[in-house]
C-alpha cells in the first residue's frame, strides 16, 4: 500500500472529532451556550447542587476552569449559588429555570445528532463501531501508562 493510500486511525479520529466539534460549536452558539459549559449543564441536570470542587472532580477539570465557567453561567442566569445548609463554607451550584431550559435544548440537540450519526449504519455496524471505540480508548490508556497527562 502506498503511503498516500494509507489512512491512519489517528487522522480519522482527529478529522471526525474536529468535524463534530465544529457542528456542536455552531449548534450551541445558536442557543447561547459556550461549548465549555455543556458538560457542566449536563452534570448539574442529573446532579444539581454540587460544589465547584465536586464539579471539577467529576469532569476532570481544573478548579480555575470551573470557576470561570460558573461565573459566566451565573451572568447568563443559567446557574445560581447557594450556601450549603450544613457547611456555610461551601457553595452549591444549581441550575436555574433558564439553565434547565438549556439542558432540555441540549438533550434535544443530542438526540437529533445521534440520529444523524447513526444514519446509514445497521445496528450490527453501530455495535461494532462502539466496540472499536472502546478498544481504542483502552489502547490509549495503555499509551498513558508511565506518563502524567494534564486532562
Amino acid at each position: 500500500m502506498r503511503q498516500e493510500e494509507k489512512i491512519e486511525i489517528q487522522e480519522l479520529l482527529m478529522g471526525v472529532s474536529h468535524a463534530y466539534f465544529v457542528k456542536i460549536y455552531h449548534q450551541l452558539k445558536q442557543i447561547g451556550i459556550h461549548p465549555g459549559q455543556l458538560p457542566i449543564i449536563k452534570l448539574l441536570d442529573f446532579h444539581d447542587g454540587l460544589s465547584q470542587k465536586e464539579i471539577a472532580g467529576k469532569l476532570f477539570l481544573s478548579a480555575p476552569t470551573v470557576t470561570m465557567s460558573i461565573r459566566r453561567m451565573e451572568k447568563a442566569n443559567m446557574v445560581s449559588r447557594r450556601q450549603d445548609e450544613k457547611d456555610q463554607r461551601i457553595s452549591r451550584i444549581y441550575l436555574t429555570e433558564e439553565g434547565r431550559a438549556s439542558a432540555a435544548k441540549i438533550a434535544a440537540l443530542q438526540e437529533e445528532n445521534e440520529k444523524m450519526l447513526r444514519r446509514g449504519f445497521s445496528e450490527a455496524e453501530i455495535y461494532l463501531f462502539k466496540r472499536f471505540c472502546e478498544q481504542i480508548k483502552e489502547n490509549i490508556k495503555e499509551l498513558e501508562r508511565g506518563y502524567k497527562l494534564d486532562v
